[in-house]
C-alpha cells in the first residue's frame, strides 16, 4: 500500500472513531439495547483502528489524531466494561494498551504532561491484564525521548527489562537502536557494538506484523538511528554513509518527522567538520520540517545544533537561531 493511500484510509478511520460514540443518539442506542456481542470481527477490526494510530502518528501532527484516539480509548473502555470472555477481555486490554502508550506520547508532545503520566498509568495496568508486559518497554522507550543524558539512557534500560527472552525482535531492534544512540551521546564508544546488535535483531524482525508501534520501523529509520549514533560520536566516514542512506529514505512530501531529525543530524554532522553553509543548509531544512508537522521532538532535536552555532555571529546564524527560538516560543518547548 502506498503512503497516500495509507493516509487517506487511516484519515478515514480517525473519522470512524471520533463519529463512534460522539453523537448522543447513538450513546443512548447503545445504552437501551445493552452491552454489544463481541466476535473476533469486531475484536480484530479494533486492533486494525489501534495499528492505524500509530501508523498516522509518525506521518501526521499530534493535533490531528489526538481526539479520535482518545475517542477510540473510550470505546475500548466501554466493551472491556461490559464482561467479555476473559479470552477477548484480554485482547481488548492488550490493544486498549497499545493505544493508551500512543496517547501517552501524544499528550506528550501536545505539553499535556498531566494526561500523558495518566495514560502511561493506565497502560501499565493494561500491561499486566493483558499479560503484554512488552507494552510497557513501548511506553518507557517513548519516555527516554522526553528526557536527555543518563535519564534517556537509563529509560531505554528499564524499557529493555520488559523484553521477552526471545522475538519480538522489531522492538528490541528500536531499543538497541536508541540505546545505541544514548550511548554515543554520553560518548561511549560501546554504541558502536550496541548498533551492531540493533542491526542483527532488525535482520530477524518483522516489523509490520509484531506490534502496533513497531509499523514506523524501517531500513530508513534504522538509516536515521545509525546516522544519529555517528553524529554524536563524530564519526565522520561513517556519517556520511549513514546520511546518504537515511536521506534516500525520506519521502519529502509526508514523511516530515522523520525529516526533521535526519536534517538535524546532517546538520550538526557538516557543522562538526567545519562547513557552516552546509550545515545552516540542512538545519533550516530540519527547522521547517518540523514546523509542518508541529513535532516536539523534531525541534528538540536541534539543540544541539544551536549549542554548535551559538558563538557565530555572521546573519544567517542569527536569523536561524531566532527562528529556532521562536518556533520553541510557539510551540511551548525549552532547549533540551
Amino acid at each position: 500500500m502506498d503512503r497516500r493511500t495509507m493516509l487517506l484510509l487511516a484519515a478515514g478511520m480517525t473519522a470512524e472513531a471520533a463519529a463512534t460514540i460522539s453523537d448522543p443518539w447513538e450513546r443512548l442506542s447503545r445504552a437501551l439495547t445493552g452491552p454489544q456481542a463481541l466476535d473476533d470481527d469486531t475484536i480484530e477490526r479494533l486492533e486494525a483502528r489501534t495499528i492505524g494510530f500509530h501508523r498516522l502518528e509518525y506521518v501526521l501532527p499530534a493535533r490531528a489524531i489526538y481526539q479520535g484516539l482518545t475517542t477510540h480509548i473510550n470505546e475500548l473502555s466501554t466493551l472491556l466494561q461490559s464482561g467479555p470472555s476473559d479470552r477477548y477481555r484480554r485482547r481488548l486490554a492488550a490493544t486498549a494498551g497499545e493505544a493508551a502508550t500512543l496517547a501517552s506520547w501524544i499528550a506528550w508532545d501536545l505539553k499535556q504532561p498531566g494526561q500523558s503520566a495518566s495514560f502511561e498509568r493506565v497502560s501499565a495496568l493494561a500491561a499486566k491484564e493483558s499479560g503484554h508486559q512488552i507494552i510497557q518497554a513501548c511506553t518507557h522507550a517513548y519516555k527516554s525521548y522526553a528526557v536527555e543524558g543518563r535519564a534517556a539512557y537509563d529509560a531505554i534500560r528499564h524499557a529493555q527489562q520488559f523484553l521477552p527472552a526471545q522475538g519480538d525482535d522489531a522492538t528490541r531492534a528500536w531499543l538497541l537502536s536508541r540505546e545505541a544512540e544514548e550511548l554515543a551521546a554520553l560518548g561511549d564508544r560501546r554504541a558502536i557494538e550496541v548498533m551492531h546488535q540493533a542491526q542483527e535483531a532488525y535482520g530477524r524482525a518483522r516489523p509490520h506484523r509484531e506490534r502496533a508501534w513497531t509499523r514506523f520501523l524501517d531500513p530508513g529509520r534504522m538509516a536515521a538511528f545509525q546516522l544519529s549514533t555517528y553524529v554524536r560520536l563524530g564519526d565522520e566516514h561513517h556519517v556520511i554513509e549513514a546520511g546518504q542512506t537515511a536521506l534516500s529514505a525520506v519521502d519529502q512530501e509526508s514523511d516530515h518527522k522523520k525529516a526533521a531529525i535526519v536534517y538535524a543530524d546532517i546538520a550538526q554532522a557538516q557543522l562538526q567538520i567545519g562547513d557552516i553553509a552546509e550545515g545552516i543548509t540542512y538545519a533550516r531544512r530540519a527547522l521547517e520540517s518540523a514546523q509542518r508537522s508541529e513535532s516536539t521532538w523534531g525541534i528538540e532535536h536541534l539543540a544541539t545544533v544551536e549549542k554548535t552555532l551559538a558563538p557565530h555571529t555572521d546573519h544567517a546564524v542569527r536569523e536561524l537561531l531566532s527562528d529556532i527560538a521562536a518556533t520553541r516560543r510557539n510551540q511551548g518547548t525549552s532547549p533540551a
